[in-house]
């Protein structure tokens, strides 16, 4: 008799060991999922997306349900089962609902305190969370966000580096202006307007993503300021190593395109193009806010693939605030033979 309930336990134990690990045992199931972008179509690089998840309580009572979707990606590493934002609903016995939960283009998953921005490429919902309990048997779980001109771009944030010029509007305004302020294209005597600022001039479109840090020169690593910002990068976006180059969407940077570094520090700026990293500083004997300005464009314009200096100076990438333009009206002005240079390479 001892024999027989000895191995009627090791049938148990067998038993319960093949199930798979953490599968849904709750009275919910999920049924289909679909992702879309906001106008109901394919997501675009740079777009929020709206997870939409058919839900059914097949329990006898009245329930709360927590949902929580887990995300992969097939193209970036270190990108899987990121947690998104979940959303609790009310359901009573029988009942069916659609739940919609938005994500992106920017991703924060608390449980790791890792960052991740929605690149183009294709994604997987590996697993959709039901009151801590695993559902994987559901379709719609694999879509794609396709190619655009959005460059995402995490942005390591001295507060200092504001204080210094004395810009009260916040770091995304500040941003935001500088990349579309008016600048002019001069060829052959001739000055072509860009309302919308370099973004117009090369049609691309940034969007930032600003996490306030310590300054880059407080960063324990050997080398200089862009080695300093790639180890900075990997502490507070939580990558598995260090920023990873050359210029170009890399695989191991979490979906991110480049990245950028403000830093207090009197040095003008550095671009890195080899470490797809640019550091941009201030000059203490000019704060204003149309040379901080020029500064952060003119590094980024060298990971858009500018020389430093064009054939003629007092362009944006040679002694731009010397143009007559610059002094008159503060407009920032291209020469031809830098834009020739320059491209969007990032996809």
């Amino acid at each position: 008799m001892k024999n027989f309930i000895y191995v009627l336990l090791i049938m148990i134990i067998l038993s319960c060991s093949n199930k798979e690990e953490n599968t849904n045992s709750s009275n919910f199931d999920i049924t289909e999922l679909s992702i879309l972008n906001s106008s109901g179509t394919t997501p675009k690089k740079g777009d929020p997306i709206i997870l939409t998840i058919s839900l059914e309580n097949k329990g006898t009572d009245v329930e709360e349900v927590e949902v929580i979707p887990l995300l992969s990606s097939n193209r970036f590493s270190d990108f899987q089962d990121v947690k998104l934002k979940g959303k609790k609903v009310m359901l009573a016995a029988g009942e069916k609902t659609s739940i919609t939960i938005n994500a992106g283009p920017f991703i924060h998953d608390k449980s790791t305190d890792k960052h991740y921005a929605l690149g183009s490429g294709e994604y997987v919902i590996s697993s959709i969370l039901i009151n801590e309990k695993v559902d994987k048997d559901f379709s719609g779980k694999t879509f794609s966000i396709t190619s655009s001109n959005s460059i995402l771009v995490p942005v390591l944030f001295d507060p200092v580096y504001l204080t210094k010029i004395g810009y009260a509007g916040g770091i995304e305004a500040y941003l935001e202006k500088a990349f579309t302020r008016k600048v002019e294209l001069y060829e052959n005597e001739t000055y072509t307007t860009f309302l919308g600022g370099l973004d117009e001039m090369m049609d691309i479109n940034h969007i930032f993503y600003v996490i306030e840090t310590k300054n880059v020169e407080q960063v324990d690593e050997e080398g200089g300021k862009c080695e300093k910002a790639l180890a900075l990068a990997k502490e507070e976006l939580g990558l598995a190593n260090n920023w990873n180059g050359p210029v170009g969407t890399q695989k191991a940077n979490h979906g991110f395109d480049y990245l950028m570094a403000l830093s207090r520090d009197s040095f003008g700026g550095v671009a890195c193009g080899w470490l797809n990293v640019q550091v941009t500083g201030v000059f203490d004997f000019d704060l204003s806010l149309e040379r901080s300005q020029i500064l952060v464009i003119h590094e980024t314009s060298h990971l858009l693939g500018s020389p430093h200096c064009d054939p003629l100076q007092s362009y944006v990438m040679c002694a731009g605030e010397k143009h007559q333009k610059y002094i008159d009206e503060g407009t920032y002005v291209y020469n031809i033979v830098s834009r020739n240079q320059m491209s969007n390479k990032f996809d």
